[in-house]
């Protein structure tokens, strides 16, 4: 763990961004903090998938992008397919992320400012692109999480959220382990048991709210 900067934050709300590799662990760091201390959990995985519900203007874009092809029987997106087709090139990409993104960032924003308004003391941005996003630079403290490349790749696999070929791409195209930990303020290493992870994730929470 790095440990940058710590304590609360004088603005009346700590603003936490979490980020990490496909298959690193993140979402369930966020959940613990969470389930175990309270904080307000921005999922922009959830907030991705809400940007191309069917009727939505993201969705039109890229139906006129790629075609209807990337459609399932119900009108909604086939999020794998979209993803095997978007990480064949960096053109593909390109033309997602760039339908994609700003819905995502509008999103994110609004969440952030409602969370403010109700008064929330600490709010966790969940997003494997919040460099890429550029939110970074409203964050109060940045977070990776990292594990080793095969225990990413064997954890992804596993899921069956998408083949070994696509996998791959997908790896090549995000920032790499060593650039997020240089940006992150803390690095929690996720290679061991769920116990540990709870024991590394939570001293970390704590140590930024100023608990410890």
């Amino acid at each position: 763990m790095n440990g940058k900067d710590e304590g609360g934050n004088s603005r009346g709300m700590l603003l936490i961004g979490l980020t990490g590799n496909v298959g690193s662990g993140k979402s369930t760091v966020a959940r613990l903090w969470r389930e175990e201390r309270g904080a307000t959990v921005i999922d922009a995985d959830l907030l991705g998938a809400e940007a191309v519900k069917p009727g939505s203007e993201a969705l039109k874009k890229l139906v006129d992008r790629f075609g209807d092809k990337i459609l399932q029987a119900d009108g909604s997106l086939d999020r794998r397919l979209m993803g095997q087709i978007a990480f064949s090139s960096s053109e593909d990409l390109e033309a997602l992320n760039s339908i994609v993104h700003p819905e995502i960032i509008r999103q994110i924003t609004s969440a952030v400012e409602q969370a403010r308004n109700r008064g929330k003391p600490v709010v966790v941005v969940d997003a494997a692109l919040v460099f890429e996003f550029g939110i970074d630079e409203i964050m109060d403290r940045m977070v990776v999480v990292d594990a080793p490349l095969q225990i990413r790749k064997q954890r992804m696999l596993a899921k069956n959220k998408m083949d070994d070929q696509t996998l791959e791409k997908m790896m090549s195209f995000q920032l790499s382990a060593e650039e997020l930990r240089r940006r992150g303020h803390y690095v929690i290493e996720n290679h061991g048991d769920l116990d540990v992870l709870r024991a590394r994730s939570l001293e970390v929470f704590d140590r930024m709210v100023g608990r410890s």
